[in-house]
């Protein structure tokens, strides 16, 4: 009896299938959800809703950049205030930004005026550290363990909710347009965006700056009184050079399938929801694993990606395959979430939001310059050299993530 309790115990351990889904966590992942249609309306055609507005190629992919590195500069300042202040203080204004964003947008007369506009809702992004944060935080103070996939499921569940969101909507933003004209689809998102935030409003367990009661603090004895350690250092910039390949192999794909498969551009629209619906799997099927063994996992899907759009694209199976490749991307954002896990474990509890925002930051910069250096290897050398360096250096970084990602005092197995 005593061995067939044990046994149990540990099934409920490694299966993960007993994490508790708090009223608050239920209502954020709504919020989200809800987010998530708004948002897919129109960010796949932005670009055209800029040249409606007038704007040039040169001026979208500046408007759209900018953007981009507003938001990822903003990730640190604001992990080091949920920190100091608490995650609610950061949420809550995030929404009211996005949606007084994407008000701008609705209201602009022409592409200028969509700058603010587009660069304000980017910077509301800095409430996705301070959601995963209190989604964390939530999680573990209903919980007895430090088990580290605690947090990192509950932050997955909430993602997948965002994505699940997206899958569809982008279809309907298009359509929408088409009918209305692409004005009328971000007035349509803002009303979603509106929904959403009534629903996280009534979050339950919003406690401000204090921290969540039940929570303890967990200390690190990696030199936690200063940032950074050099295995803290070592951690963060890996991540960086992981955020960086990745987001070079995953950006020109659409544009390889075009001008090298020959593929159609309706085709190459449909594969997207593939990734949609490839993301909400893999958030969660890998939510419950050790959070090293997740991301090295995460990490191996990409690069199978990368070679099988390579190599293994042509032919009587190159559809089949090809659903594969966008299905197996789908994990790129999943591998920005199971990132937090792996780079909280580094760092004290006291610290979690500012490891998020970092975290969140180099995912930015990686989103911003990888694509800049994928563009210039892609026109400069040849259309495979991106993806051959980035499949490269996922390879290198499969074998050595397994040792530069190991937890401090990890115990075999179940942590690490």
């Amino acid at each position: 009896m005593r061995l067939r309790l044990q046994n149990m115990v540990l099934f409920k351990r490694w299966s993960g299938l007993r994490v508790a889904w708090s009223a608050a966590e239920q209502r954020v992942a709504a919020a989200l959800f809800l987010w998530g249609v708004g948002e897919g309306l129109w960010m796949y055609i932005r670009p055209l809703y800029i040249a409606e507005l007038g704007g040039s190629p040169v001026e979208i992919g500046q408007v759209l950049g900018l953007a981009g590195l507003g938001a990822a500069l903003v990730m640190l300042p604001t992990g080091r205030l949920i920190d100091r202040f608490g995650p609610r203080r950061l949420m809550i204004p995030g929404w009211w930004l996005g949606l007084a964003g994407t008000v701008g947008l609705a209201l602009a007369p022409d592409w200028r005026w969509s700058i603010p506009a587009f660069v304000l809702y980017a910077v509301s992004s800095f409430a996705v550290p301070a959601i995963n944060a209190y989604i964390a935080q939530e999680a573990m103070a209903h919980h007895a363990s430090f088990d580290p996939r605690v947090a990192q499921s509950a932050i997955a569940r909430t993602n997948a909710a965002y994505l699940s969101g997206a899958i569809l909507s982008p279809l309907a933003g298009g359509w929408l347009g088409e009918l209305f004209g692409l004005r009328a689809v971000f007035w349509i998102s803002a009303v979603w965006f509106v929904l959403s935030l009534w629903v996280v409003l009534g979050a339950p367990g919003l406690t401000g700056s204090r921290p969540l009661a039940g929570e303890p603090q967990r200390a690190i004895s990696i030199t936690p009184g200063r940032w950074f350690s050099v295995v803290q250092a070592r951690v963060f910039v890996s991540l960086a050079i992981l955020f960086f390949f990745m987001a070079m192999g995953y950006t020109l794909v659409p544009t390889y399938l075009e001008n090298v498969l020959g593929l159609p551009i309706g085709l190459i629209g449909g594969l997207g929801a593939a990734t949609a619906a490839g993301g909400v799997f893999w958030m969660l099927a890998l939510r419950q694993r050790p959070p090293r063994l997740a991301l090295m996992t995460a990490i191996g899907l990409v690069a199978l990606a990368l070679a099988a759009l390579l190599y293994g694209s042509t032919g009587w199976a190159q559809l089949p395959i090809l659903i594969g490749v966008y299905f197996l991307l789908g994990v790129y954002q999943t591998a920005r979430v199971l990132s937090l896990s792996v780079a909280s474990q580094h760092v004290s509890t006291t610290r979690r939001g500012t490891s998020f925002g970092l975290v969140e930051m180099l995912f930015g910069l990686g989103s911003f310059f990888g694509p800049a250096a994928a563009g210039w290897l892609y026109g400069g050398v040849s259309a495979q050299t991106p993806f051959l360096v980035a499949l490269a250096v996922l390879l290198a970084l499969l074998g050595l993530g397994w040792f530069i990602f190991r937890p401090p005092n990890a115990q075999a197995g179940l942590n690490a």
